[in-house]
């Protein structure tokens, strides 16, 4: 009877740990990857946070693409609890270069990843030809490691998938 009593509290402390640990990953305010050093073959400026870059956030507002800025709230893995309203994606760091902007987040998720992409000036055909030029996404996107992943886009890699 002892023994009953004691299994029953040592599968309550353990319900009562996977609850608390699935609770725990509902929400981050950091990826848990390391976002790395990089060097490129163009030199560059770091842009280390949306409010630097109001002009990506706009682009990715307009794309739908909810996302979270460095140091903000948002979900980082598949445990997601709808009412908290956070997105699945955090802004990591763009990098300015002469003819472009390559930008990263972080994609929560069941499949957890980087996403890389290119930002271009473009002159927005809506607005007319006198309008002044707006960042937009190019649809060049890599997945993999930020590093190598920019530099790929560098070099002129084009690929809408993985790789």
């Amino acid at each position: 009877m002892h023994s009953g009593r004691i299994r029953t509290a040592r599968l309550a402390a353990l319900a009562g740990f996977v609850s608390m640990s699935a609770a725990a990953q509902t929400e981050a305010t950091r990826p848990d990857i390391v976002i790395p050093d990089c060097s490129f073959s163009e030199p560059a400026r770091i842009i280390a946070s949306l409010k630097e870059a109001p002009d990506i956030a706009a682009e990715l507002d307009r794309l739908g693409l909810a996302i979270a800025d460095v140091g903000e709230r948002f979900v980082p893995y598949d445990v997601v609890d709808t009412s908290k309203n956070l997105p699945p994606r955090q802004f990591l760091r763009a990098y300015a270069f002469k003819d472009r902007t390559i930008a990263w987040y972080y994609h929560g998720g069941f499949g957890t990843h980087v996403h890389v992409f290119e930002l271009r000036k473009t002159v927005d055909s809506a607005l007319g030809a006198s309008s002044e030029p707006i960042l937009r996404m190019t649809g060049a996107q890599l997945s993999g490691p930020p590093c190598r992943a920019t530099q790929a886009l560098l070099d002129g890699v084009r690929e809408s998938g993985d790789w």
